[in-house]
């Protein structure tokens, strides 16, 4: 019998990202790691930051010597942002605030209202950060060429700032401009995506989400777009349930006769 072919194995970037995963997950006694009114965000995250502190420790991820004395504020939600000169390839960011990143919520009681007022963003676990961190690898930029960008999202490792535990990623520098609404809405709808409102898309076909998908977070390099900075999330419970519900509204009103 022709033997199975062999999987590829995933590259280094994403084992380290998906040990942190593995090292959030096992702080709970379930996976509901989802928004809602199920969730307990400020628990989850104190319990998953004590994990993250011993397994930085113990694998010596704990790198407060590879961030310059002073970092300027980048202005965004999410991250600072620095360079490194023995690295000029890639650019290194710094979680900011008492969250790790952000994550969109669903709002089961704005179901009234039009879509776009369904959901609302807020300070994401270690776990939902870590999980879009690898997410982004493997669903969004795994079309890129690997020869350009051999080695994509990174954790790099841990530092303590303003006495809280922050984690350093690192991303290619990517040479482009900020793509167009037309050019990212052709990018999603051609991967089977549905529109959900400003800057958020999703894909029934498998529960991807993926939020922040404005002008300054998808590149467009040579024609060929990369979502470097979105918030991508394979959706679950009441968030999953309220994205479904937000296709089939917004199909049924697509349907309406023209009132004119």
């Amino acid at each position: 019998m022709p033997q199975s072919p062999v999987a590829a194995s995933p590259p280094p970037e994403d084992l380290l990202l998906a040990e942190a995963v593995q090292v959030c997950r096992g702080t709970a006694g379930d996976d509901r790691a989802e928004s809602g009114s199920q969730a307990d965000p400020d628990s989850q995250r104190r319990r998953q930051i004590a994990a993250l502190e011993h397994w930085a420790s113990r694998k010596g991820l704990l790198i407060d010597h590879l961030v310059p004395d002073e970092v300027d504020d980048s202005r965004t939600r999410e991250h600072h942002i620095f360079f490194h000169p023995a690295d000029p390839s890639r650019i290194y960011k710094i979680t900011k605030g008492p969250g790790w990143g952000i994550f969109p919520a669903s709002l089961a009681t704005t179901r009234h209202k039009p879509v776009r007022y369904w959901f609302e963003d807020r300070p994401a676990t270690p776990l939902e950060y870590f999980e879009r961190t690898l997410l982004s690898n493997t669903h969004l930029m795994h079309e890129l060429n690997r020869d350009d960008y051999p080695v994509l999202n990174r954790l790099e490792g841990f530092v303590h700032s303003h006495g809280q535990l922050q984690a350093i990623t690192s991303q290619p520098v990517f040479d482009g401009s900020p793509a167009t609404p037309s050019m990212m809405a052709s990018w999603f709808i051609k991967r089977g995506f549905c529109f959900i409102r400003s800057w958020a898309w999703f894909r029934p076909a498998d529960g991807l989400a993926v939020f922040d998908a404005y002008m300054d977070n998808v590149m467009d390099c040579d024609d060929e777009l990369v979502p470097f900075d979105v918030i991508p999330i394979l959706a679950k419970g009441p968030l999953l349930e309220s994205l479904h519900a937000a296709v089939a509204r917004l199909d049924s009103q697509s349907h309406l006769p023209d009132p004119s």
